[in-house]
């Protein structure tokens, strides 16, 4: 067995599911949410009338392999390339039609919605910096209908950066604190305590 496959076991069977924390009183409080379904974690920002597309809906934005996710590379065989060294990463957007959290929990009643209150400053700025990302991209767009995603080149994917680790980066861009683990596969919201 080689070094390189054996560390990849041992990383494996660290990974785990990590929690995240939300900020105490975050100053004028609004809603985003860590959605969750399958083998896919984002993160769900609220309306911002000052930003582009779609500011009077919840966006959601995730990130993950481009072949895979993207392209619909998804054969078995392509998982290995996905977890064993560096490859093309997706920015992901999506809307669901949904101006306010009630609507938002209708129409994504497929996925696991945890709900965060944060600083309404710091998830327009979020929104707005993801937003110019996927919009300096747009050029090379890939557009799945049947998951209601767009997506765009980003950066690397790898097993030590996936969805969940972006996810965590954005989400504590908003204050919230992120228990590390060598692999993340999922984010836990952990209850808030008055």
């Amino acid at each position: 067995m080689t070094a390189r496959v054996a560390c990849l076991i041992a990383l494996l069977l660290c990974g785990c599911t990590v929690t995240v924390t939300p900020p105490l009183n975050p100053d004028d409080p609004v809603e985003v949410f860590v959605l969750s379904e399958a083998m896919h974690t984002g993160v769900v920002l609220p309306p911002d009338p000052g930003a582009s597309g779609h500011p009077d809906e919840y966006v959601e934005f995730g990130f993950g392999e481009f072949g895979w996710w993207a392209l619909t590379e998804d054969s078995w065989y392509n998982a290995f390339s996905t977890v064993l060294w560096p490859t093309d990463g997706a920015l992901g957007r999506r809307t669901f039609g949904a101006k306010n959290a009630d609507s938002l929990r209708l129409r994504a009643r497929w996925a696991r919605l945890q709900p965060i209150m944060v600083s309404r400053k710091k998830a327009s700025a979020l929104r707005r910096q993801l937003q110019a990302e996927f919009d300096g991209a747009r050029k090379r767009v890939v557009v799945r209908n049947e998951v209601g995603f767009k997506f765009v080149p980003s950066e690397s994917y790898s097993l030590l950066n996936n969805c969940a680790d972006v996810a965590a980066r954005w989400l504590h861009a908003l204050d919230c604190e992120v228990s590390w683990a060598p692999v993340r596969y999922d984010l836990e919201v952990a209850p808030v305590s008055n």
